[in-house]
């Protein structure tokens, strides 16, 4: 974990874990994350082929200048990317393990922003893990990301953590009240209209399509 975004979010997921393979869905509280919101994210797994975003912070809906809804994470890949996607997303899933994604994303013009993304298990409440955690977040302040549109995304390099081996977070209190005190990421400069965006090019392709809720949930982590 390198940037500081994954890295509060990672200490705040295991804090409220414990000594648990996952916290519940229900245990994670918005407000006490809201710094981190704009590029937090949370899929639902279908089946191993199908991780649909229910929400998606706004950063990321400005960087990819599209809010699609359920997409499925797993077609902002191709080739190998997908499949080793697959088998990560598969893995957090199952084994209750930590994601964590380095990646590069590129706009059509070939303007290109290194990113972190981490997947964090989420356990319902009769413990079957069926959602994900997650943050995808730029590693630079670029100032024309947000402007330009990332149209295609490959893989860094990826890693799978076990949190057993890592050390004992502090109480969630303790951090909820860091992560509150912290600067937030520097905002993805804003967009008046998505609808006003340019159009893609034909040989472009939306490998991340992000989503908002038609109204506020439990969910919602905007």
């Amino acid at each position: 974990m390198k940037h500081k975004t994954t890295k509060a979010l990672f200490e705040y997921w295991n804090s409220i874990r414990s000594e648990r393979i996952a916290p519940r869905r229900s245990e994670i509280e918005p407000r006490e994350i809201k710094r981190l919101l704009p590029y937090v994210f949370i899929l639902e797994r279908s089946d191993k082929w199908s991780y649909r975003f229910r929400l998606a912070g706004t950063g990321l809906c400005n960087a990819y200048g599209m809010e699609f809804r359920r997409h499925n994470l797993l077609s902002m890949w191709q080739d190998e990317c997908l499949e080793n996607m697959t088998h990560l997303l598969n893995d957090v899933t199952s084994s209750a393990t930590v994601g964590l994604v380095e990646y590069t994303a590129q706009t059509a013009d070939e303007r290109q922003v290194n990113m972190e993304m981490m997947l964090l298990p989420l356990a319902q409440e009769n413990g079957e893990i069926t959602r994900i955690l997650g943050a995808a977040v730029p590693m630079n302040d670029l100032p024309w990301l947000g402007e330009h549109v990332l149209t295609r995304q490959w893989i860094d390099r990826m890693q799978l953590l076990d949190p057993a081996q890592m050390p004992v977070a502090p109480a969630v209190a303790a951090i909820a009240s860091r992560i509150s005190r912290e600067a937030p990421p520097r905002p993805i400069s804003m967009v008046s209209s998505l609808t006003t965006r340019r159009a893609r090019l034909k040989s472009e392709r939306p490998y991340l399509r992000l989503i908002k809720s038609e109204a506020p949930t439990a969910d919602d982590a905007h």
